[in-house]
């Protein structure tokens, strides 16, 4: 399996694929694909609605009858070469790490860029062959070279020296992931342009093993540094605790500093010291070092208990990524989703050219409690709740048929019990998928939902059912997965096997997590299996469901309390 890919243009529509898998590192040669519409009824390839299609090669910008031209070459490449398969690579080696610099100025994007402050020292923890590392100026000469059986402290004269020996380490170690706290924002990019500045641009892309360092731009505003992450280094992953944190916990943290959730989530804090940390750097170099190594320390006790690199290759060999895309939902979807219909012989569509843009739209129902003193209270948990809704409503792009809209209010949300509600006479816009409206009678709509069987969401939107929904489809296959993982792990920890039920426990939550942020990609332009409508044919479904079963429950609790009714029925 794969555990990095980066795709190099070399012509157009080809690329030189640099390729990093458990059994080495290759070249090779790509051409990208697309498919359009045909009239060659025989064609074996099909699109999500059955058109036929055949492969191009070539293609006009803005032609809109192609079909999957719009995937990152990278991903699209895994995909046709990995399929579905989403074993995890086994062979990773990590290196978590953390840099320390002079104290300077705030830490801004212009300040990292310039990176005016020497690096004093860079710890590193390797992994695979449970090894310490430290590299550390010491322009006062009171440390030795120290090198034990896992732990190494190396002293140099010059900050020069400090960063070209670590790019020497790195060149050893080979690392296939580098993990940080805040590294995205600070180690990684302050670390690149300081060696920019000290070593040079050539030097510095040696961070990459094939030489490759890229500052991603930031598209909304053309500048070079990307608020998803501003260096990009071919062959190594960087990763993020705090972000990883962020987009697995959900935790609401009071403090995101490393000290507080270091003593929280891997039962240690930083080392205490008086005063600046470069007077301790003066001062007590070697508590210093003790300091370096205590923040990778944190990082690495903390993995071992939340598993967090272990989820993120999962999610990633999912949707056909490289892990630093994990934080991104609708990238793990888009390549999982479309992975799964290639596997049907299905080819994907291509994204929309035209977004549905729709900035505030209905979101999850939020109950306003009032105050005061209550006798009896209970709680209610729906299971799953947007996951269900999707599959029974049969939610999807391509069974979208259209919504209802008000005449007199455009903004007026219309649902099935609204329709039944008017005058038969009534007149309504109707809106198809292309967003041409019609005016139809109430009575004429009622009759038409009812004819073709259709489904209908609280906000008007109503699907076809007599196939199933892509979204509907991978969910009820995720679901199924998720079940089959919860009985292993449960048979593992039957009979004392924890570390077959920790395995299986990791990949139960990789399904949790899929199903439950798949409704948080449809919202997305950059998502091709979803839209804005569709978002809000979930949220409002979900606010329908719960308020009335809240209803419900409440009625019922109410006739039992009278004994009108026995709690046991």
């Amino acid at each position: 399996m794969y555990k990095n890919c980066y795709a190099e243009r070399a012509g157009y529509n080809k690329y030189k694929i640099h390729l990093w898998e458990d059994s080495g590192y290759q070249q090779l040669e790509w051409q990208n694909q697309a498919y359009t519409e045909c009239h060659e009824h025989d064609s074996t390839i099909m699109g999500i609605n059955g058109e036929p299609l055949k492969r191009v090669y070539k293609w006009e910008r803005g032609d809109t009858k192609l079909h999957f031209h719009d995937m990152p070459a990278h991903q699209k490449f895994l995909i046709e070469k990995y399929g579905i398969d989403d074993t995890p690579s086994t062979t990773h080696r990590e290196m978590f790490f953390d840099i320390e610099i002079e104290m300077g100025g705030a830490l801004t994007p212009e300040y990292i860029k310039s990176a005016p402050k020497p690096v004093t020292s860079i710890a590193w923890y390797d992994k695979q062959v449970d090894k310490w590392g430290i590299i550390i100026l010491d322009t006062k000469k009171t440390l030795k070279h120290y090198h034990a059986k896992n732990k190494e402290i190396i002293p140099v004269d010059t900050e020069e020296e400090l960063l070209a020996k670590f790019l020497e380490r790195l060149r050893e170690i080979a690392p296939d992931i580098l993990v940080g706290y805040n590294s995205d924002y600070f180690d990684v990019p302050y670390l690149y342009y300081r060696m920019c500045n000290i070593l040079g641009e050539d030097m510095a892309a040696f961070l990459s093993p094939i030489g490759k360092v890229k500052e991603r731009i930031n598209f909304q505003t053309g500048e070079i540094w990307s608020p998803d992450q501003p260096i990009e280094i071919a062959g190594m992953e960087s990763l993020d605790y705090m972000r990883m944190h962020r987009k697995y916990s959900w935790e609401d943290e009071p403090s995101w500093k490393l000290d507080s959730l270091g003593e929280k989530y891997a039962g240690i804090g930083k080392i205490e010291y008086n005063g600046s940390l470069d007077r301790l750097f003066e001062e007590d170099i070697h508590k210093f070092i003790q300091y370096n190594f205590r923040d990778v320390e944190i990082l690495v006790e903390w993995d071992k208990k939340s598993q967090y690199l272990a989820l993120t290759k999962n999610l990633a060999h999912k949707g056909k990524i490289n892990y630093s895309d994990v934080y991104h939902s609708s990238k793990i979807h888009d390549g999982a989703i479309s992975a799964y219909l290639l596997s049907e012989g299905i080819v994907p569509p291509a994204k929309d050219r035209n977004p549905i843009i729709k900035l505030n739209y209905a979101g999850g129902y939020l109950f306003c409690p009032k105050a005061g003193i209550y006798n009896y209270m209970f709680d209610e948990d729906l299971t799953s709740l947007y996951p269900s809704i999707i599959m029974s409503i049969n939610i999807g792009k391509e069974t979208y048929v259209g919504r209802i809209i008000d005449v007199n209010d455009r903004n007026n949300r219309l649902g099935l019990n609204d329709l039944l509600n008017r005058d038969q006479d009534e007149e309504l816009l109707l809106e198809n998928p292309k967003r041409k409206r019609t005016k139809v009678t109430v009575g004429k709509l009622i009759e038409i939902i009812k004819e073709n069987n259709f489904s209908i969401s609280a906000n008007g939107v109503f699907f076809r059912t007599d196939r199933e929904s892509v979204l509907s489809t991978i969910l009820n296959k995720w679901f199924n997965e998720r079940v089959f993982y919860k009985g292993e792990m449960k048979k593992a920890y039957q009979s004392k096997d924890t570390e077959g039920g920790e395995k299986y426990h990791l990949l139960q939550y990789t399904m949790k997590i899929l199903l439950n942020s798949l409704y948080g990609a449809t919202a997305l332009k950059s998502f091709r299996y979803g839209n804005v409508i569709l978002s809000e044919a979930i949220t409002l479904s979900g606010q329908r469901i719960i308020q009335e079963s809240a209803l419900t429950a409440n009625r019922h609790m109410n006739k039992v309390m009278r004994g009108e009714e026995n709690l046991a029925s």
